[in-house]
């Protein structure tokens, strides 16, 4: 299942989000990142993550509460939500 995380940081922090971001390559244990991107006019971080369980991806942000806050949404691809909203409209 994918989800997608958006978290927001206050400005006196950024510096600190990047380096904690630095020393944590890797995906966390039960996540895959899918991608990941800086909005570099704002105080937030993007993530697309792949994950079997939503308790790993909200594990995966819980080093992360004392700098920020994390939405984390389930999100699947338009292709396939078009098919199901059809199927479901169709009933």
């Amino acid at each position: 299942m994918l989800f997608m995380a958006v978290f927001t940081y206050e400005p006196h922090d950024r510096d600190r989000v990047i380096e904690r971001r630095m020393e944590n390559p890797r995906s966390p244990k039960g996540v895959k990142i899918k991608g990941e991107w800086f909005d570099v006019s704002g105080h937030r971080v993007f993530c697309l993550f792949e994950a079997e369980e939503a308790a790993h991806v909200a594990a995966s942000f819980y080093d992360w509460t004392d700098l920020g806050v994390a939405e984390l949404i389930p999100v699947v691809d338009t292709e396939l939500a078009i098919k199901l909203l059809k199927r479901t409209r169709r009933k």
